[in-house]
């Protein structure tokens, strides 16, 4: 996201600690979003933490930037997917940025970019709170533009969070938690599993071919895969075709629908925030159900030199149920919209784990959730 800043709106200020960092803040699951609550200026909002974006956003109306916040006059163009309860639908954003106070925990973070959205469509509870690492920098050298600014990042520079970690845990209750700092491992059980991440936009595993992360259903692989982890939606997303053959090899029923005229951006940062140009294009999304009788397929991933898989939780792993409790759709999901390979592993998968996001070393780890 360019944004045009002088350096000297750009400084930032981390409040005096209201209190101690809590050893953890609440986290809940609705409707396939694990919400915490955020102060933005004046009032307090409910967010989804999202770890594929890294935006705190606020949705159209409900936001009244503070008598001290101060207009940037910036606005961008933004393109969710994954934003409805059934992970299928797009958002298309037009956030106007202002500068406002946001605290999380306790900690008060000054003249923070707000993404105040002026034009939008409908959002999981109040808007989007990005905890990705952060934002490539479209600068091009001139000393008064700006990416952007992410919330973690900010707390991490400023020492406020030391080590620039934090972890999430999502119960398979619907409770969850965000930690700052180093893993609790009082909280796990077993191996804990690190893979290393790049240093920009997502936490997408970084590796070479020939270590890359397997798909594997049921025990069968399908083949590596490029993954990038991503707290902020319901859905596990996969490219179109690989996913139709997988579907259609579990013995699924394939549901498809292409919308015409949907307007994305080409120019890939992540799997679940695209900017930058827009363009008109058909987009297809394949899903699959199946009778609720039976056994479903269970998806999950090996991350070499490991062969452990580790699956999605089979509580987590149906979508929604038709009325009469007997059509049930799987929470994987094919689109036109990502490039052969890449998969995004999402809350599903986060469901009985503790996952930390290493920012110092770029590195994510998870294990399974002590019972």
């Amino acid at each position: 996201m360019r944004m045009s800043l002088t350096t000297s709106a750009l400084l930032l200020s981390a409040a005096a600690l209201v209190h101690a960092l809590p050893p953890s803040v609440p986290l809940h699951l609705d409707k396939g979003f694990w919400f915490g609550e955020f102060e933005v200026g004046t009032q307090t909002f409910t967010l989804p933490v999202d770890t594929g974006s890294f935006a705190i956003l606020i949705e159209q109306g409900k936001y009244l930037p503070s008598a001290s916040a101060k207009q940037t006059n910036l606005s961008e163009f933004i393109q969710f997917n994954g934003a409805s309860e059934d992970g299928t639908g797009p958002a298309e954003e037009l956030p106007v940025f202002v500068l406002d106070d946001v605290k999380f925990a306790g900690v008060t973070v000054s003249n923070f970019l707000v993404g105040n959205i002026t034009n939008g469509d409908p959002l999981p509870g109040d808007g989007v709170a990005g905890f990705s690492p952060p934002a490539s920098d479209f600068s091009g050298g001139d000393p008064t533009t700006s990416s952007g600014q992410g919330l973690i990042e900010t707390l991490c520079e400023t020492g406020v969070v030391s080590p620039g970690q934090f972890g999430l845990t999502f119960g398979t209750d619907g409770n969850g938690s965000f930690i700052f700092g180093e893993m609790d491992t009082s909280k796990i059980s077993g191996e804990v599993t690190t893979v290393p991440t790049t240093t920009k936009d997502s936490w997408s595993v970084n590796t070479t071919r020939t270590d890359s992360p397997l798909l594997v259903v049921d025990g069968k692989s399908f083949g590596q895969i490029q993954a990038t982890f991503d707290s902020g939606s319901p859905n596990i997303i996969g490219p179109l075709d690989q996913v139709r053959t997988i579907l259609g090899s579990i013995g699924y029923n394939i549901s498809e629908q292409t919308n015409d005229g949907i307007t994305v951006a080409l120019v890939r940062t992540r799997l679940l925030l695209l900017r930058h140009q827009r363009t008109y294009i058909l987009l297809t999304t394949s899903q699959g159900t199946y009778d609720c009788s039976r056994t479903p397929a269970r998806f999950g991933f090996s991350f070499p030199p490991s062969s452990t898989v580790h699956y999605i939780d089979a509580g987590a792993n149906v979508l929604n149920r038709t009325a009469d409790g007997k059509i049930c759709t799987a929470n994987v999901l094919g689109t036109s919209t990502v490039d052969s390979a890449e998969w995004s592993i999402r809350q599903t998968w986060f469901q009985g784990r503790y996952v930390q996001h290493d920012l110092d070393n770029n590195t994510l780890s998870f294990a399974d959730l002590a019972p």
